[in-house]
């Protein structure tokens, strides 16, 4: 073979294997776009954030699966994200989120577009004033700090006073400034929604002159928030005459733009859907964030639609369920079955051999 003969065989097997490098490239790279879930929550250090990093680590087992968290801006503008940012596939917002966007008519038709595939845990409301204040009505015209605009409890806070026809004046100020605000007369109640017991209320407790104020539904609210009381030893000196004080609940979503079945984006979340709801399990083992045990994938959420993925995974461990259901029925009969043989041929002609003695037995003892 001549030299410039070896050199043409060498290129080729050259060109060759690089377009095998190539292709098993674009595979891997396929493979690892289809699994990866773009998740957007509403700002760091939020009870959304900590849901979305305990899913990152729990998919990491998952080979074709990766949760990628991002920190967004607020809940308003992580649902705006989830509709119009390019590769973002999920969200987890506070639930009241979409009930506050329709409201403010921010999104035509904003429940058609986004769902939901799980209902997470929830957040309670804490509205805390001066001691002087005695309910929710008088704080009509008083200084009350409900977060910035990127803060979840600001969304909550609108909802709240806006469907009761309480006129605040909003203080600005966050979270982490809103007990020095009540402290320092800058405000004359703030409202925090976490869940119990909250850190912000736990320290006014223990400063003293500071009240929890009962916060009742009416029939808007109550269509977006669940009932619920706050009930934490901490409150103490918070807490009402026999510690118990009505508020409402807000619940957690992992919402989802509502793609079309068949769409390279539905078998991503039917993916998704699957290893969450199969391993909801593990995130309740106590190993992972306390509000995981407040989780029940399968409850509805008022005012939501479920995402078909998250129905058909429900629909198939129903059916699964109930055909190990019936299995186990059936096996249950076949070895009472089996049971009853065995007495009939084994034990009955033993007991009939002893009733039949001791009959006998007893006519003899009468004659």
């Amino acid at each position: 073979m001549s030299s410039a003969l070896r050199v043409v065989c060498a290129f080729a097997a050259l060109v060759t294997g690089s377009d095998a490098l190539l292709a098993d490239d674009s595979k891997d790279i396929a493979r690892m776009n289809a699994g990866a879930i773009t998740l957007i929550t509403d700002g760091a250090n939020s009870q959304s954030s900590r849901y979305a990093a305990d899913l990152a680590v729990l998919m990491e087992a998952e080979r074709d699966l990766r949760i990628l968290p991002v920190m967004g801006h607020g809940p308003v503008e992580a649902v705006r994200d989830l509709l119009y940012l390019r590769g973002i596939d999920a969200s987890i917002i506070p639930a009241d989120t979409v009930a506050y966007m329709r409201k403010q008519e921010l999104i035509e038709d904003i429940d058609k577009k986004v769902t939901y595939v799980a209902r997470l845990g929830s957040a309670q409301v804490h509205v805390i004033a001066r001691a002087d204040i005695a309910s929710l009505a008088d704080l009509a015209g008083k200084n009350v700090n409900i977060g910035t605009a990127s803060e979840p409890r600001f969304v909550t806070s609108n909802l709240l006073f806006d469907s009761l026809g309480i006129t605040v004046n909003p203080i600005e100020g966050s979270e982490a400034e809103a007990a020095n605000l009540l402290k320092s007369g800058k405000a004359d109640a703030i409202v925090i929604v976490a869940p119990q017991p909250s850190a912000i209320a736990e320290d006014l407790a223990r400063s003293g002159g500071y009240r929890l104020l009962n916060v009742t539904g009416n029939d808007e609210l109550n269509e977006i928030y669940s009932p619920a009381m706050l009930n934490a030893k901490t409150y103490e000196g918070l807490a009402r005459e026999g510690g118990m004080t009505e508020t409402l609940s807000v619940s957690y979503a992992v919402a989802v733009f509502n793609w079309k079945k068949g769409t390279d984006r539905y078998y991503k979340l039917r993916k998704f859907a699957d290893v969450l709801y199969s391993g909801i399990g593990d995130l309740q083992t106590g190993k992972w964030h306390a509000a995981w045990n407040d989780v029940n994938l399968s409850a509805d959420l008022p005012g939501w639609t479920r995402y078909v993925t998250a129905d058909e995974w429900l629909a198939d461990h129903k059916r699964s369920q109930a055909d190990a259901d019936s299995k186990e029925e059936a096996a249950l009969k076949a070895e009472f079955q089996s049971y009853l043989e065995r007495t009939t041929l084994g034990v009955a002609p033993a007991g009939v051999a002893r009733l039949k003695s001791s009959a006998l037995e007893e006519r003899a003892g009468e004659e």
